[in-house]
């Protein structure tokens, strides 16, 4: 009888732990914030790895692609390689502005996923979810794709797999 309470507590804290950092999206609806279609994106301000400042103002007057992620998220493992090849192909294209924006991973774990892929998209690692929770509460990837007047006009997230052409697609559209 005691073995069996401990395993019911050890599972019951496992399923915890693994909702606090999971990839699956649950009910944001309830919970408010979640920034859809149609909305301008919110006040927001981040540094890149390199140093660049990217914020819904710096998105303004071009195309912006923001992507959030959690790298351990097998979701996002599907996801990421499929924007850093987009990202690749038009990164040349002056009217586009990315940004990948970590929800709750550190530099030294981002960089080191990056490094590993040999990922060009620029990143900002976010300690925390401040950032993250200004467009929604839970479920990653989340990709943002704003207009020139900074409201989105697309949105993608873990529902279904990404493609590229799904995110081209989106993306086209929108350049002059």
């Amino acid at each position: 009888m005691k073995r069996m309470k401990i395993a019911a507590k050890m599972v019951a804290t496992v399923c915890i732990a693994l909702s606090l950092f999971s990839c699956i999206k649950d009910h944001e609806t309830t919970l408010g914030g979640v920034v859809e279609v149609g909305d301008v994106l919110p006040q927001f301000s981040v540094t890149t790895s390199t140093g660049a400042i990217v914020s819904n103002e710096t998105l303004k007057g071009g195309i912006g692609v923001i992507l959030f992620f959690y790298t351990p998220c097998s979701d996002c493992q599907q996801a990421m390689p499929v924007v850093d090849e987009v990202y690749r192909s038009m990164q040349d294209n002056d009217n586009l502005r990315w940004i990948a924006i970590s929800r709750n991973e550190g530099t030294e774990a981002v960089a080191s996923y990056w490094a590993e892929h040999n990922f060009t998209l620029p990143y900002s690692a976010q300690t925390d979810r401040v950032v993250y929770n200004l467009f929604a509460h839970s479920g990653v990837p989340r990709i943002y794709i704003s207009d020139a007047s900074g409201v989105v006009r697309a949105m993608f997230d873990d529902s279904t797999p990404l493609t590229t052409e799904q995110l081209r697609g989106a993306i086209l559209p929108l350049l002059p």
